[in-house]
């Protein structure tokens, strides 16, 4: 497996638990406008966000006209708009964009404030960063958020580059993501890339939309479907330090 360069790795639910992490700064949201947390609220709340990220992937979300013509890198303006309508449909459309704006910025501060890593995270990291193998973050989170999220994890230091979609203005799976990367790294070998995730659809299929192996992290033990072809599969972090 020594062809592999470079190694791609997911953040949310691969490096860092995200559903403690999301209960967490879903709790401090609610709260700072002086509404009662429950695990009923939660989860409403946990299958709006998972699902509008979907949609937006899959580009069904209708932007206003004044950000339909934003390309590359995205503004500030079309971020808070973007991660506030998940806000505005939790809250029923009952609150202004900007109050949603607000709550998001809430939301998003305290994602950093409690973070919890995967077991295995910060030993693997260290010893394929000791390998000198080329370590890459690429995530659909902001990228402040996610160089916090590794500071507090303690493996910033194993990492070369933070990749993220407000860099590029697209998620993964979409093409425009890698040839971002390609072009940070001024590499274009894609036999030296292995994306490590546990998303079939976001890492998985974009390794393979882009035409590079893949190592599906999959510690749920899901069962695989048809479409989606991991070049390779573990359930514990640890297992890349014998297969790498």
């Amino acid at each position: 497996m020594n062809k592999y360069k470079i190694l791609i790795f997911d953040l949310d639910d691969t490096l860092i638990d995200n559903l403690e992490n999301v209960k967490y700064a879903f709790k401090k949201m609610i709260e700072s406008k002086n509404e009662k947390y429950s695990n009923d609220s939660f989860k409403v709340w946990y299958e709006i966000d998972k699902q509008f990220w979907k949609d937006w992937q899959d580009g069904l979300i209708e932007l206003p006209e004044h950000l339909k013509n934003e390309t590359g890198k995205k503004s500030d303006e079309f971020l808070n708009w973007l991660r506030a309508q998940r806000v505005l449909i939790y809250f029923n459309n009952e609150i202004s964009l900007n109050e949603a704006i607000n709550l998001n910025n809430i939301y998003m501060n305290a994602l950093t404030e409690n973070v919890i890593a995967i077991d295995g995270a910060y030993e693997t990291l260290k010893y394929l960063s000791n390998k000198n193998y080329y370590i890459i973050i690429a995530t659909n989170g902001p990228k402040v958020a996610t160089r916090d999220k590794l500071l507090k994890i303690n493996c910033i230091d194993f990492v070369n580059e933070i990749l993220s979609a407000d860099m590029f203005g697209y998620m993964k799976p979409n093409k425009e993501f890698f040839e971002g990367i390609e072009k940070t790294l001024n590499n274009y070998n894609i036999k030296e890339y292995l994306m490590i995730g546990d998303s079939l659809k976001s890492d998985v299929g974009f390794a393979m939309r882009c035409n590079f192996d893949s190592c599906w992290f999959n510690r749920n033990n899901e069962k695989l479907c048809d479409e989606y072809k991991p070049t390779m599969t573990i359930n514990n972090l640890k297992e890349l330090i014998q297969i790498l």
